[in-house]
């Protein structure tokens, strides 16, 4: 996990909920904040795929698991390879792209979708994952940021290599053909037969030099920008600029990010931490949902059981309200905290203050100064 987030970050949280009754409290102040925000940011990291059946990319439910690579995930994510071992780096990489060719999105995606049609906030999604996933569940490709780019395009590994247009420089990895599984050795992760990259859809079309995916790997010293993942990502940074100097409130569901590389936290931190009273993170994690005591809600759960459950919080909510009032509705009184751990605290819908009972301020660690470039990781 990352050292630094734990200790500047993840040390001021507090408990997600737990018990049944602490969940319900939590999904209802869930449902609340989603009705009467004024956006919605989605992000997501490598756990929202394991509903889908994928691995995860770390554990023991990771790619490599039960293969004879003797080495970290972070040692394999290194643009490296593809100079010393290219049968290793395309062997890897043909790997997770056909996994994610043929994988289909589980339902939370479709459940996540729906809400952007049918709440009607202006929304963004913000990815650490290159799986296109977002895209083939139906997003509009315009409004999902991938921090980490994707791997369904390519780039030449020659760093002096450039097409006369930035936009050249990249090119859909529709090219390469499924169906080469057979000549990965599923043990190492290699192919067998070097001669299979010496064709076309593995070659830069400018210079001939091999391709490699136009993804952050941990270790790169070659990513290609191009206008289409720069100017999704800087449309999304003068939005969220929009929400916080206005002071909207911004609710922002979180699926399966992950604390190794925390990028996907620290974004969704940053996002309501600046933004109105009423903001609100939801993180949807069965093993990690610690989140900020003031506008944080922790639901231990997968992200489609999550999600599922949210969306049952938001339709009981709806037959409530077409049924009329019963009780005290949203009137004062005991209100759970954000965080659904059960504490309580006496009165109003009004947040506490900035900076109360939280400690000193936690340093920024997910975007710093806001650049178009992305953080250095494939995961």
């Amino acid at each position: 996990m990352s050292k630094v987030y734990l200790e500047h970050r993840d040390a001021y949280h507090v408990p997600g909920a737990s018990t049944e009754e602490e969940v319900a409290h939590a999904l209802q102040r869930v449902a609340e904040a989603m009705e009467s925000c004024d956006a919605l940011v989605i992000t997501a990291g490598a756990g929202m795929g394991v509903d889908s059946g994928m691995p995860a990319f770390r554990g023991n439910r990771s790619l490599w698991k039960d293969r004879e690579v003797s080495m970290t995930y972070e040692e394999m994510s290194d643009d490296k390879w593809f100079f010393e071992d290219p049968a290793f780096a395309w062997g890897i990489n043909y790997t997770q792209l056909e996994m994610y060719r043929h994988t289909l999105t589980h339902a939370g995606y479709h459940t996540l979708w729906r809400w952007t049609q049918t709440l009607c906030k202006p929304w963004f999604v913000f990815t650490s994952n290159i799986d296109g996933h977002f895209e083939k569940a139906g997003f509009h490709r315009e409004k999902v940021v991938t921090c980490h780019g994707d791997i369904h395009h390519l780039q030449c590994v020659n760093q002096q290599c450039r097409g006369q247009e930035k936009s050249d420089n990249v090119w859909s990895a529709g090219v390469i053909p499924s169906g080469l599984g057979d000549k990965v050795d599923q043990s190492s992760l290699r192919f067998t037969d070097t001669a299979v990259l010496d064709q076309t859809c593995f070659r830069c079309p400018r210079c001939n030099s091999l391709a490699r995916p136009n993804i952050w790997f941990c270790s790169d010293r070659n990513h290609a920008f191009w206008p289409d993942e720069s100017d999704r990502r800087q449309a999304f940074i003068k939005w969220m600029e929009a929400l916080h100097e206005a002071k909207k409130r911004v609710v922002v569901i979180e699926c399966g990010g992950g604390m190794d590389i925390p990028t996907v936290r620290c974004e969704g931190e940053d996002a309501v931490e600046e933004a109105g009273v009423g903001s609100l993170l939801v993180r949807i994690n069965p093993t990690d949902c610690r989140v900020p005591a003031e506008k944080g809600v922790g639901l231990p759960f997968g992200a489609k059981e999550g999600c599922e459950r949210i969306d049952a919080a938001l339709a009981a909510r709806r037959s409530s309200a077409s049924s009329g009032p019963a009780g005290g509705g949203r009137g004062g009184g005991a209100r759970r905290s954000s965080s659904g751990t059960g504490r309580e605290s006496a009165t109003v819908h009004r947040r506490a203050s900035p900076g109360s009972g939280r400690g000193p301020r936690q340093p920024s660690l997910g975007r710093g100064p806001r650049q178009p470039s992305p953080p250095k990781s494939s995961k």
